[in-house]
């Protein structure tokens, strides 16, 4: 009998853990049915930051037509505008043109808000175990890198693989 009661009860515990990690990725993300299909939103979340910069993005992924827009808001120190983007890891290198939507003194720190279009395929090839390493470039061939901190990656990538398994198991 002392038995059966712990296993029942290492079963509702492993249960429980496996839903509320569940829920954790819920809250990062909100999923709309819209005109052509489904919508996906993950909130803005961090991918670096230093005492002399920060980087935070956000994606809106829309399955029907294959594509993610990546939203990125690089704070920087001094003013600087950001033209394009570089990803590299260890198996692959994507340079993207960026669409720059504004640059504005906040405080004592620059913010430039930019967007990136990358198909699904594009972004599976970011999306290693390895965080990846940015290179955004800019006014006067500036380039400023930053490597990606493991532990933001991780998150990243676990939202990530939840909704594209979630369109995947949908796909028709």
């Amino acid at each position: 009998m002392r038995n059966k009661r712990q296993k029942i009860t290492t079963l509702f515990l492993l249960l429980c853990s496996v839903c509320l990690s569940g829920q954790n990725i819920q809250k990062s993300y909100v999923s709309r049915n819209v005109e052509g299909g489904m919508l996906y939103f993950i909130k803005p979340l961090k991918l670096s930051q230093s005492c002399n910069y920060a980087c935070y993005f956000d994606q809106t992924i829309r399955p029907h037509n294959d594509t993610i827009s990546v939203g990125i808001t690089f704070s920087n120190k001094q003013a600087f505008k950001v033209d394009s983007i570089v990803f590299m890891n260890k198996d692959t290198i994507i340079g993207k043109n960026v669409t720059h939507l504004f640059t504005e003194q906040n405080r004592n720190k620059w913010d430039c808000r930019f967007f990136i279009i990358f198909t699904r395929k594009e972004l599976h090839k970011i999306h290693s175990d390895e965080p990846p390493v940015l290179s955004f470039y800019g006014m006067e061939n500036q380039n400023i890198q930053l490597k990606v901190k493991p532990n933001d990656w991780k998150k990243i990538l676990k939202i990530d693989r939840t909704i594209y398994n979630q369109i995947k198991l949908n796909e028709k």
